[in-house]
């Protein structure tokens, strides 16, 4: 991969900087992505948007100006790694447009963020074929007692989808 080629990476904001940040690297010219949620709202309040995932902010650059931010922002901003690496994990193009796809989709109010680790060797792979997630795939998994689709940005972010009826999801190969 050449240092100049526009990639997704994942950083994490500290102390409430999330929007400053992300106005910085918009007046760059940079394309972020910052998964938000709708709550509703009362009938005497306004409904807000909060963080899906607080203090996530994806951003499609190069490495050299990630890092050169970096640099620049070292105590307010930590780039996801590689693992066993100090070099910034570029976030493959299909993950980042499924994350984007399913936290965009009904203001991301039928979607829950998880750390939670899960094994995806034994959910079955699907496709959503209707509905406000359709072309979204992911892993079938029990959480709650619940069946949800689940998503990855891998070594990022999971996100779970409820409410998908049955007849929306076709199998998928899996994958070796």
């Amino acid at each position: 991969m050449s240092s100049g080629e526009a990639r997704w990476y994942a950083i994490r904001v500290f102390n409430n900087q999330i929007y400053r940040v992300k106005e910085e690297f918009e007046k760059l010219g940079i394309r972020t992505y910052m998964a938000l949620k709708t709550l509703s709202a009362e009938p005497e309040k306004r409904a807000r948007r909060v963080q899906l995932a607080p203090s996530l902010l994806f951003l499609r650059t190069d490495v050299n100006t990630l890092l050169s931010f970096k640099q620049n922002h070292y105590d307010q901003i930590m780039v996801y790694r590689k693992p066993d690496s100090t070099e910034p994990a570029p976030i493959d193009d299909g993950e980042m447009e499924m994350f984007i796809l399913v936290t965009s989709a009904l203001d991301g109010r039928e979607v829950e963020v998880t750390d939670r680790t899960f094994d995806f060797k034994q959910g079955e792979r699907v496709r959503v074929t209707e509905g406000p997630f359709k072309g979204a795939e992911g892993i079938i998994k029990r959480i709650k007692k619940d069946r949800k689709l689940l998503v990855q940005v891998s070594g990022v972010v999971v996100v779970a989808i409820s409410k998908i009826p049955g007849q929306f999801l076709e199998r998928l190969p899996q994958q070796n």
